[in-house]
């Protein structure tokens, strides 16, 4: 198992102490307790009707841009979330999770903001690898929902899941005690092989301009984000030679650039 130990043991863990991990990695999130109303998408409750109504709100936003993109961007919307909160309470809060006491806020094109359940924490310690087997199962019942609703390419939107996951990785990093590189890429590792996505995704090393090596996500897979009439490749798309790639982290890079 891969050494990687919390900041600081936050004491009773709970919901509350959940969303304080939540604020202080992503400021602005709006992550709240509360009861889990109809209007909130939730793992193993039927997602049909909210995530049939993303869809439509992103056809309508980008109607040039198609199935390729509304499939891959509903998908990104819909697991972004889950993954922050497995990865927060297993490696931080060192909690276990459980995802069918969270539900997720959508707005027209966007899926941002949760509300947690109670129950979210039951206040067991964490099994890292129930808890990456749990986001599996959680991420696989949303896969075959948005299945139903529009044609899906599931190999793709596995890749953008293991991307996701490194993602995250790489932007919580600072708050895990042991963050050098190889701790990290060690734990990217543990986590896709545990959500059976060994190969989905990686992390990299490239060189910055006034020196030092940082880590970035290696993709293995396309957002689909180029597809709309404003949408351009990512930093780290892999549609894009590796030398274009690691040139525009190069340009570009802040703390985040990694991750994008």
């Amino acid at each position: 198992m891969v050494p990687v130990q919390a900041v600081s043991r936050l004491p009773e863990p709970s919901e509350a102490q959940l969303i304080q991990l939540c604020r202080r990695i992503l400021p602005g999130l709006n992550v709240e307790q509360g009861s889990l109303g109809p209007e909130l998408m939730v793992f193993n409750r039927g997602n049909s009707h909210e995530i049939g109504r993303l869809i439509e709100a992103l056809q309508q936003q980008y109607p040039d841009a198609g199935r390729h993109y509304w499939s891959a961007r509903a998908w990104n919307l819909m697991i972004w979330q889950p993954v922050l909160l497995a990865l927060l309470a297993t490696e931080l809060l060192q909690q276990t999770l459980n995802l069918a006491q969270v539900g997720q806020h959508r707005s027209g094109t966007l899926v941002v903001g949760m509300t947690l359940g109670n129950g979210a924490i039951d206040g067991r310690v964490a099994c890292r690898r129930q808890a990456m087997a749990h986001l599996r199962e959680a991420c696989e019942s949303l896969l075959a929902e948005l299945g139903q609703q529009i044609r899906v390419n599931p190999a793709l939107l596995r890749r953008l899941l293991a991307d996701r996951i490194l993602a995250t990785l790489l932007r919580m990093r600072s708050s895990l005690m042991q963050c050098n590189h190889t701790d990290i890429r060690l734990l990217a590792e543990h986590w896709l092989e545990g959500t059976g996505l060994q190969g989905a995704s990686t992390l990299m090393m490239f060189s910055l301009p006034h020196g030092g090596r940082e880590l970035a996500l290696d993709r293995k897979a396309c957002c689909q984000h180029y597809r709309r009439q404003d949408g351009e490749l990512c930093k780290t798309c892999p549609r894009q030679p590796m030398a274009l790639r690691i040139k525009r982290l190069q340009e570009e890079w802040s703390p985040d650039a990694g991750a994008e």
